[in-house]
């Protein structure tokens, strides 16, 4: 195996893993939370040394908001609960596509 071999793998590697990481974070939040907290806490122990400590407080996540579609945060203007966006939602001139099946 060449050099460039192995830093090609290593670049996918990282590309993979990267892309792993997102889509769980994605598909399951409350899980990678969960375990972000759980290795935050494990590396961020007294008797560890300073890296890992400091390692651990950045990986810590931060404070949950609670936020998301439906929970009527009205921060995004898209949610379903939000005033105004119901207000808009009475136009006359906005008419519903009809799509007709020609046999």
């Amino acid at each position: 195996m060449t050099l460039f071999d192995i830093v090609q793998n290593a670049i996918i590697g990282a590309i993979v893993l990267i892309s792993a990481v997102y889509v769980l974070r994605r598909l399951l939040p409350k899980w990678t939370r969960a375990q972000q907290t759980t290795l935050a806490a494990a590396f961020d122990q007294p008797q560890r040394p300073a890296l890992l400590r400091r390692l651990g407080r950045f990986l810590q996540p931060g404070e949950s908001s609670g936020g998301g579609c439906g929970s009527g945060c009205n921060t995004c203007s898209t949610c379903e609960s939000n005033p105004e966006a119901d207000s808009n939602s009475g136009n006359s001139n906005i008419k519903p596509l009809e799509f007709h099946r020609h046999i």
